[in-house]
């Protein structure tokens, strides 16, 4: 009897105990602002758990994960659905990357941008479990992180990507040219006049034209141009992939086209509240690999030749003057 009552304390000890722990486990979920889960360690496999906390996160309760993967890819932005999916298929065959970056879309249309830890749980032989991870919310930092790149490679006043961002575009451009025996244009852009525009208007107007100019020159230019301000009254223009075509005639012959588009869009009149202003543009260009071998030399080329095109335009307003 008494080896009996001794065993039957040692059951409820070892009960007592596993409740405890338990009890603490699940405190300790409660207080991880992340959502903590457990998959099967197979592509397609199941939810086996996930905390409470998902609910807050995505906004669907923990249920309905553990009814199947559906749940996970309504919600996954579909923009990021198959990297997702890639990324998880390589971290089941290699263990790698065990950290990922991801969009979900919550029922109230609300984006949220998770980071995703996880890790693999073997048995004492080496083969896999489970994986065990866990969710956190990243959105504020993330959101803040775009913001910040997108001020470094953008312009501020007219939203147009920087020089920065042009010399990144170009020089990618040009190795696609190297590789494939493509050709790469640069259009370089100065408005006409503009410093009577400030001077006469102030810089409020001056502005606005810049806006005008910019939104012009996005409209009239390819899809596949990037359209960039250089900075004043200068702007770049970058065509890519170009089909060179017989000593470079199918090249020049979009040059041309482009130029005279965004030459006669510039040259519309702008109505703006304190005036109507008519602007006009110099519009220079350089072509890879005719007479520009680099990115250097393509811009080198695009400036003298629009600021030649400059000096021709006030030479004819002088001649027309004279002969007035």
């Amino acid at each position: 009897m008494e080896r009996n009552d001794h065993t039957e304390a040692r059951r409820r000890e070892a009960e007592r105990r596993a409740y405890e722990a338990e009890a603490a486990y699940e405190t300790l979920l409660g207080q991880v602002p992340g959502a903590i889960y457990a998959y099967a360690p197979e592509l397609g496999g199941p939810t086996l758990s996930i905390s409470a906390y998902i609910e807050e996160l995505l906004g669907v309760p923990a249920e309905r994960f553990l009814s199947g993967d559906a749940t996970w890819d309504e919600l996954l932005h579909p923009d990021d659905r198959d990297r997702a999916w890639a990324d998880y298929e390589s971290f089941l065959q290699t263990g790698t990357p065990d950290c990922g970056d991801y969009r979900y879309i919550r029922p109230d249309g609300r984006v949220v941008w998770i980071q995703d830890r996880c890790a693999i749980v073997r048995d004492r032989d080496g083969d896999p479990l489970l994986i065990q991870g866990v969710m956190f919310d990243i959105t504020a930092t993330k959101e803040m992180s775009l913001r910040m790149q997108h001020m470094a490679y953008h312009d501020v006043l007219t939203g147009l990507p920087n020089r920065a961002m042009f010399q990144d575009h170009l020089e990618l451009a040009l190795a696609r040219a190297r590789r494939n025996e493509l050709g790469v244009a640069v259009l370089f852009l100065d408005l006409d006049d503009f410093k009577p525009v400030n001077d006469t208007h102030g810089h409020e107007v001056g502005d606005e034209v810049l806006q005008h100019a910019a939104r012009r020159i996005r409209d009239a230019a390819r899809d596949t141009d990037l359209v960039a301000r250089q900075g004043g009254d200068e702007f770049l223009v970058l065509l890519a992939d170009l089909d060179v075509g017989t000593d470079g005639d199918a090249a020049m012959a979009v040059v041309r086209e482009a130029s005279e588009r965004i030459a006669g869009s510039i040259a519309e009149p702008i109505n703006l509240r304190a005036a109507t202003l008519s602007m006009h543009a110099s519009i220079g260009s350089a072509v890879f690999p005719f007479g520009a071998g680099d990115a250097r030399a393509l811009l080198r080329l695009a400036d003298e030749a629009m600021y030649e095109r400059k000096r021709e335009r006030a030479a004819d307003s002088t001649t027309i003057r004279r002969l007035a």
